[in-house]
């Protein structure tokens, strides 16, 4: 009478058996994979050096193209709490009254001169500014203006920085409103998290 049920608990057994290699190679491909995923989020802190993260939608075309209309980014809000920002930096700053959050570049801090140069150029320290490299497929902005907007000519004060966009023929920035105080300086732009142009999703921005 015990027999079927041996042999029954015997099939089950091989069965159970057969299924161990299976389930180790998925238990090791999980491992692998949230290790993969450990790396990765400690290589990225460790390259932003933030941990007080904010996503933003960028609503103009000012930055382009670094960064366009309706791209969305990561920025690090703690990135300046023990140090100012650096040349060619992208930041987050409060201007005007209402305290309207902007994203410039930063091309001159405390001493710089900055200064309008020929060919739609600025000139710091009496050196044309390059921009950087784009990321990504963009052709947006190809041709600037053979002149930009006049400016007068500033050595940029103590405690300030003078910040530009991208899109030099057509930005809001230190040229109309002047230098940006350090006080308002809110956290700098890391990386292009989203984009309706799939390239230029992960580009980093410093």
């Amino acid at each position: 009478m015990q027999s079927p049920v041996l042999s029954a608990d015997l099939r089950n057994t091989r069965k159970f058996r057969n299924t161990n290699p299976l389930i180790g190679f998925l238990a090791y491909c999980g491992l692998a994979l949230a290790l993969l995923l450990v790396f990765s989020v400690a290589k990225f802190f460790f390259w932003a050096r933030c941990f007080d993260l904010h996503a933003f939608r960028v609503p103009s075309g000012s930055m382009c193209p670094t960064i366009c209309v309706n791209e969305r980014i990561i920025a690090g809000m703690d990135a300046f709490n023990v140090r100012a920002p650096k040349r060619g930096e992208v930041i987050l700053f409060d201007q005007g009254e209402g305290n309207t959050k902007f994203i410039k570049r930063v091309i001159g801090v405390a001493g710089d001169t900055v200064a309008p140069g020929p060919s739609n150029t600025i000139l710091v320290n009496n050196a044309p500014f390059a921009l950087p490299p784009r990321c990504g497929e963009n052709h947006g902005y190809d041709r600037l203006a053979p002149e930009g907007p006049p400016f007068e000519t500033v050595k940029v004060p103590e405690g300030s920085l003078f910040v530009i966009g991208d899109n030099l023929d057509n930005s809001y920035d230190s040229r109309h409103f002047g230098s940006v105080r350090l006080d308002k300086v809110r956290g700098k732009a890391l990386l292009i998290y989203w984009s309706s142009n799939t390239s230029r999703i992960g580009c980093k921005l410093n």
